[in-house]
């Protein structure tokens, strides 16, 4: 085989590839990321709220994710608090057609916060919730709970990750919810209480 056709081979196979990786269908998540729930006497909560499912073609899963991120007042800079100061975690909501209701939700997690090269940090949760296999087919979305410890109280609240449609094959599509349409909190901040923070 000469050289120019191995190469004009070679070029077809690379031509072929990107038409077809090019092609795959869009992704499968929907996130929302550093929204602020408290901003307020020295303390900033920003949390993030994901929701993914399997979907042919795509690397993807049947996975909620929260994560919450303790700064200074502002929400400028990120905060160091000790193991146990932050919380999330993530409720899985579907629309039935006139309101969202409660499919399934993850156990808290807890942890301390920081800083990186990357930014804030802080516990964060990724929960398989099971795709259309756990409450049908439908319109899903999770709602994070963001709280950090501030001494005495919790502070934080909820982050709205948006929706998407998860339908099992060969199922219509369906009617989906308002653009405005958002499950009402249902995140309390956690029973527990941390530890006291260590002496500096």
């Amino acid at each position: 085989m000469s050289r120019l056709s191995l190469k004009a081979t070679l070029c077809m196979f690379v031509a072929l590839l990107t038409a077809a990786l090019w092609t795959q269908p869009a992704s499968a998540y929907t996130w929302a990321r550093r929204v602020t729930v408290y901003n307020a006497a020295g303390l900033c909560v920003q949390g993030d709220a994901g929701i993914d499912h399997k979907k042919p073609g795509v690397l993807s899963g049947n996975l909620a994710y929260s994560e919450t991120y303790a700064l200074k007042q502002g929400c400028g800079t990120g905060l160091t608090e000790p193991d146990g100061w932050a919380a999330t975690r993530a409720i899985v909501f579907k629309w039935n057609g006139s309101a969202w209701v409660t499919c399934r939700t993850s156990a808290w997690k807890f942890g301390g916060t920081g800083v990186n090269q990357f930014g804030p940090w802080g516990p964060e949760q990724v929960f398989d919730w099971g795709g259309s296999a756990s409450c049908g087919p439908g319109f899903y979305g999770t709602q994070a709970a963001a709280f950090v410890w501030d001494g005495s109280a919790w502070r934080g609240g909820s982050v709205w990750s948006g929706f998407e449609q998860v339908s099992a094959a060969g199922v219509a599509p369906m009617r989906q919810p308002a653009k405005g349409a958002v499950p009402a909190p249902h995140v309390q901040p956690p029973s527990a209480r941390p530890a006291a923070r260590a002496a500096r």
